[in-house]
């Protein structure tokens, strides 16, 4: 039994951060859920754009441009875009079900350049959300102050989301509040709360790049002791009265910006009823890795900054993060959409 096995039995559930065409038809997505435990996938821009690059998807660039579909760059992402979300969905239909829908989720990010205006997004959703037509799709949408509504929007329409750049405990507790009112609504306009689930995403390495430096003298990264907040909440609300039917605000521990030689040292922050996303390099280096121990931090230096937090991270910085994180999506869609067009122009 290898290490993301063993963290599957354990209740820590492992999703796949960058998924493309060939991941699925070369059988390598349900060798993962079969022999690893993989119990998610996502697609991104950066993954697909390498993908595209090469030669995975000249077949359908062909058919698009034989059955004159191909309008713009945009209109072509959006039909690769759909048709990847449905096969990785397809295959990940089996988890969801046995899951009850905890797992067995595909991710896709909203186009970054939608997320200005709320109407925009929401468009967008709608659009992705009907044309890929699998109830097991999850919508990744930034956890800031403009999309929160969105969020709840969504949700109240029985979508699926992870609320993403999820930095802090109040920003996690907004989410929390905008899923929460979500449910209420749905009630009030008497549907069923068993529809839609909501995640919330952590994004490991960015905290640490920002905060570590500002305290060197502790011995654990400032996201593993985030983690503990956050999942301590995450406890806390599991005691809260939810909707009857409704799931529980989950969270997603995001080490994808991690090097895969470092991930070992991530895995400390595995915890039951929790998501960790990995890349595919750590999903492979681990295959044959024994179950390392794991823990949320315990001891008591850790406690004191853990009481600081506000004091250490502020709203600035949290605002600077969301910021960088934003603009990198909004190069690496861009960097994608001209791959795109100039496969077009071929």
């Amino acid at each position: 039994m290898n290490l993301l096995e063993s963290l599957r039995r354990s209740g820590q559930s492992i999703w796949l951060d960058g998924f493309e065409r060939s991941w699925v038809t070369s059988g390598h997505l349900q060798q993962s859920i079969e022999e690893d435990g993989l119990m998610g996938t996502r697609s991104n821009f950066d993954a697909l754009n390498l993908a595209i690059q090469g030669h995975a998807y000249d077949r359908d660039f062909n058919t698009l441009a034989q059955q004159g579909m191909s309008r713009s760059a945009r209109s072509d992402y959006e039909y690769l875009l759909v048709r990847d979300l449905q096969l990785a969905a397809d295959r990940l239909k089996p988890v969801h079900a046995h899951t009850q829908g905890r797992d067995g989720y595909v991710q896709v990010d909203l186009p970054p350049d939608t997320l200005f205006e709320a109407e925009t997004a929401i468009a967008a959703a709608q659009r992705i959300w009907r044309a890929v037509g699998w109830s097991n799709l999850l919508l990744r949408i930034p956890a800031t102050g403009l999309m929160l509504p969105v969020i709840e929007q969504l949700l109240r329409e029985g979508m699926n989301v992870n609320a993403t750049l999820v930095f802090s405990l109040n920003v996690y507790n907004q989410v929390f509040d905008h899923y929460l009112r979500g449910l209420e609504k749905e009630i009030q306009l008497g549907k069923s709360v068993g529809n839609g689930v909501c995640f919330a995403s952590f994004a490991i390495d960015r905290l640490d790049a920002t905060i570590n430096p500002l305290i060197a003298h502790s011995e654990t990264s400032f996201s593993m002791m985030q983690s503990r907040l956050l999942y301590e909440q995450y406890q806390s609300q599991r005691q809260r009265s939810l909707p009857k039917g409704a799931k529980p605000l989950r969270l997603v521990w995001d080490c994808t910006d991690i090097p895969p030689e470092s991930a070992w040292q991530y895995f400390q922050i595995a915890t039951p009823e929790t998501v960790m996303m990995l890349e595919p390099s750590t999903l492979l280096r681990y295959r044959k890795v024994s179950l390392l121990r794991t823990r949320l931090i315990e001891d008591e230096s850790d406690e004191q900054i853990l009481t600081s937090e506000t004091e250490i991270l502020s709203d600035e910085q949290i605002e600077q993060l969301v910021n960088e994180e934003m603009a990198r999506s909004l190069n690496a869609f861009q960097q994608l959409l001209d791959t795109i067009e100039h496969k077009r122009r071929r």
